[in-house]
This record gives structure tokens, sequence and C-alpha cells, in this order.
């Protein structure tokens, strides 16, 4: 009896079994047969658990040979919740013939959030496999790093620069330079515009980004209105820089998707079947285009950095940032000793790319559920509202910086409810450097093993009333205690975000901004967000 006609079996009288456990061949023909025979005696499907200490089974559902769990995964953060709900706090899945365990309460993933590199859950499981090998982001950057050494150096140089003052000051007037911008087009489109805010603030979020990291412009936002005005009413923009970007911000955004295809694709079909092997082709291609395109900038910026007297004050983006520590055109004075070498071309190049990719992405959508929320909840708007004239007395108030930093308590909140509610980046999978035990079993060296935020930002055991949208419970006046390691947005390993604060400057800028300066309503109150998963959760339409 075949796994398909199994599940078929099950489906068809609308049973599912309550755990399924996947053992050795033998034991899951044995299985096989217990599971027919009890549906023949007693018209019920049963699970069995297996004691058997060197495989520890757990329960999760039913693999099939070759494909694993890989068919079920389409939206893989809503499979990790069907499987929690279904299966409980600890369960495994396969990812075609990748075991993999899932921990859903913080408890249970104590190990997993050692801070130290040393950590034996340092390395990403995604790291360990053929594909990312064959990206090269195995071996350098952050996000895939399983070298050590590297990854340390990599992750001081980016940490020294994002955590700067005078860089998130940057940050900040950046993005009310763009939201400026933006207001002035919001207008041209009408006082009662209906928009789509999604590709709005995904520009914004792009021609931030690339201010602060390079220095350089987009014209992200300006395309964006020019693909929406008639053709007498188009800005005239730079034609070749346009395109040039626009391609820039095309591969950019197709990194998420990348590399979830080359870890959860097996090589055999990237290398020989037809249609898989064209998209692997055309997907090495854009990562070779961009990794040569940061490259070069990186290399011309090094040479205008060394055209410019040390009396020229630099440029504050990142990149200058990061290509002058420890030298005298630091623009920070942020020498360290830790800071053994300085990095290669290819190394700051991957950083750049990590930083693009991640950077556009979650923030973009972090805003966007954010504003959802705020509106979904009419009381939540007001008190929000009501915060933001009150504390900016003035509609001609500047906002300030430190204003930013130290006032506004309820609106961190609610960033911070909408976060735990909505979590972008809610699964992180790290595997075993060395046998350990966790979650009260035994497992072997290079066993993958998963955290689901998102399950434990919901957890009962951690949150009153955690389904419910209640910002109060991250103010100061709150009864609510905040246990360590179960609120982690931006990640709880040794791999947390290093771009943490400058997110959430960029977040809660825009916020007080928008909801200072208009009235925003969703259109369809009623209905749920819209969003897909491609290793973050991404907003697909916000009007």
């Amino acid at each position: 009896m075949s796994d398909a006609e199994i599940i078929g079996f099950a489906r068809n009288d609308g049973l599912e079994p309550e755990s399924l456990m996947y053992m050795t061949r033998r034991e899951r023909l044995i299985s096989e047969e217990i599971y027919l025979r009890e549906w023949e005696d007693e018209g019920t499907l049963r699970s069995y658990v297996y004691n058997d200490e060197e495989w520890n089974p757990l329960p999760g559902p039913i693999p099939l040979p070759i494909a694993g769990n890989t068919l079920q995964m389409k939206n893989f953060a809503k499979f990790c919740d069907a499987m929690h709900k279904r299966y409980g706090d600890v369960f495994e899945f396969y990812d075609t013939n990748k075991r993999i365990i899932m921990l859903n309460r913080a408890d249970l993933a104590e190990k997993v959030f050692s801070q130290s590199v040393k950590s034996n859950y340092f390395i990403r499981a995604a790291s360990e496999s053929q594909g990312w090998e064959e990206l090269g982001f195995a071996t350098v950057g952050l996000f895939g790093s399983k070298d050590r050494n590297v990854w340390s150096l990599n992750r001081k140089f980016l940490a020294r620069s994002l955590t700067s003052t005078k860089y998130t000051k940057e940050t900040v007037h950046v993005v009310q330079t763009l939201f400026s911008e933006a207001e002035e087009y919001w207008k041209e489109l009408g006082d009662s515009a209906s928009l789509e805010l999604t590709g709005w603030i995904s520009c914004i979020i792009a021609d931030t980004l690339v201010r602060i990291v390079t220095g350089q412009q987009t014209y992200a936002l300006s395309t964006h209105l020019n693909s929406l005005l008639p053709p007498h009413l188009k800005k005239p923009l730079p034609q070749s820089s346009i395109q040039s970007y626009s391609k820039f911000l095309s591969h950019i955004r197709s990194i998420g998707p990348i590399i979830q295809y080359f870890y959860f694709v097996p090589p055999f079909f990237r290398h020989y079947v037809p249609g898989f092997r064209h998209i692997a082709e055309r997907m090495k291609r854009r990562v070779g285009w961009l990794t040569e395109e940061m490259k070069n900038l990186v290399s011309e910026r090094k040479k205008e950095i060394e055209s410019i007297s040390e009396k020229e004050e630099l440029k504050i983006d990142l990149l200058s940032l990061m290509l002058t520590i420890n030298t005298e055109k630091d623009t920070n004075k942020i020498k360290s000793n830790e800071i053994e070498r300085p990095l290669t071309e290819e190394e700051m190049a991957q950083l750049l790319i990590e930083v693009f990719s991640a950077g556009i992405d979650t923030t973009t959508h972090a805003l966007c559920f954010t504003i959802y929320y705020i509106c979904k909840y009419p009381a939540v708007k007001a008190r929000l509202v009501s915060e933001i004239d009150a504390t900016l007395s003035s509609k001609s108030h500047n906002l300030s910086y430190d204003s930013i930093v130290n006032l506004f308590p309820y609106t961190s909140a609610v960033i911070k409810e909408a976060a735990r509610v909505l979590t972008v980046a809610p699964i992180v999978i790290h595997v075993a450097s060395e046998d350990d035990e966790i979650a009260g079993y035994k497992w072997r060296a290079g066993t993958p093993i998963g955290v689901n935020y998102e399950a434990i930002h919901k957890h009962t055991a951690y949150w009153k009333d955690p389904e419910a949208f209640r910002p109060e419970r991250f103010l100061d006046e709150s009864a609510d205690e905040i246990k360590p390691r179960t609120f982690l947005p931006f990640g709880g390993t040794v791999r947390v975000c290093p771009g943490k604060i400058v997110a959430e400057k960029v977040i809660k800028t825009f916020l007080i901004l928008l909801f200072w300066k208009f009235e925003v309503e969703l259109c369809e109150p009623d209905k749920d967000i819209k969003y897909t998963y491609a290793m973050t959760k991404q907003c697909t339409e916000l009007k």
C-alpha cells in the first residue's frame, strides 16, 4: 500500500491520522499493514510511536517517496502553522528526503537561541544544501556563510556601520525626504484617491535603502508615479539610469525566490529536467549579474574615496562606512581592534546583495502589515493618531530624530504587536553540528532543527489572548509580562538581523508621517490581508 493510497484512503472518508511517524523502510511496511488492519477492524486510523532512540520518530505528516512533504509546502509558513496545530509543539516533516524537526515553543529552542558564534546551531540548514553551494551563498556574506570566522568578520563590519548614530540619523532624514516626495505625488493623484500602497511603499523603501547604502538614487518612486500617469503628465527622468536601476531592483527582488528554489528543488531536477534546469540557469545568471554590479560599485567607490582628501567629508552611506573602517577617513571614527582585515570585493558585494534583498522586502511588508492592522482596528488607529497629533502639535512641526527615538510609545507598541501577530520572517532552520539532545530527544549531527517564531509569538504559554491585536501589551503600564525569547521578530539566534535598528527607525518614521498627514482607511476593511510566502511573508495587496 503506497503513501498516496494511505493519504487518499484517509481523506476520502474525512479522517486524518492524529500523528504519523516516518520510520525505516521495514517499519513503514509494517505500519502500513497496521493502519489498514485498524481501519478494517475498527473503522479508524491510529498513530503508533516507535521507541527507537536512534531515530526518535515524532508526530508529523506522512512523506511521499522522493517528494517527502514538499507538495504540501506551497506556502511553507501556512504549512508549518497547520502542522503545529495538528501535531503539537514538536513535529517532523520531510523536504524530499531531508528530515526536519520543528520547534514551536521558546523553552524547547533554548539551545538554538544561543548567542555564541560557537553555538552547535550556528549553521543554517540551507547552507548545507548543494543548491546554496552552487549559488556561492554558503561561503561568503552573512545569511548563508558556514565559516564562523568569515561570518564574524562580515558581521562586525556591518554591525559597526548600521548601529552608528550618524548613520541612523541620515536614514531618518532620507525617509522624511522621500515621504515628502511621495506626498506631492499623491496630491497630484487627488485627495480622495484610492491607492494600492504595497507598490508605493516598496518603491519608497527601495529608494531609501539604495540611498543610505550607496548614496545613489534609483528613481523607483518617480518611475512608479509615471506608470500611473497618462503620457502627457509623465515626469522627465534619466532613462539610462532608470533602465539600469529597474533591472537592479527586479533582480534584487528575485533573490528570495531564488534562494527558496535552490534549497527546495532537488539537484537532479535543477541539473537534468528541462523546465527546472532552465529556471535554475536563469536564476544563476541573475545572481551573477548582481554580483558583478555590486563588485563594480565597490571598486568605483574605493577609487572615489581614495581621490578625496582627508579634510573633505565623505558621504554618510553604508558602503563608505564599511570601506573606511579603521582608516583615517573613517567618517564615524568607529575604529575597532576586532576588525582584523578589510573585506574583499567579493565579500563586500555579497553583503550589499543581502542588505538590499533582505532590507527592501522585509521592511516593505512589515510596514504594509502594520498599516493594515492600524486601519483594521478603529480604536487602535484613533489612539495612534491622537498620540501623533499631541506630540506634533503643529502640522508644520519638524519631526526630529530625537523625538522618533524617545517619543511615540504607543506607535512603537503598535509596530511590535503587528510583528507579533503577523511575523514577516516566521521560520528559521539551523542544523546541529554535533550530536545533541534537544526537546527531550537525542539528535545526530546534521539534523535540521527549525524554530517557528510566529508559533512562539502566539503561544498561549506566553501570551494572553494571543490572537487578539492588542498593542497595549507592549506598553510599560501593561500588566502583561513579556518573557525572554518569546518576542523575536528579527530572529533569536546568533544570526539575529543586524539591520534591526535601521528597520525600526524606517518603519516608525514612515508611520508617523503617514498618519500625521493623511486620513488612511482600508477600501475593504472586512477582508483579510493578502500575502504570499517566499522565505518571508510578502504583502500582495494593500488598498
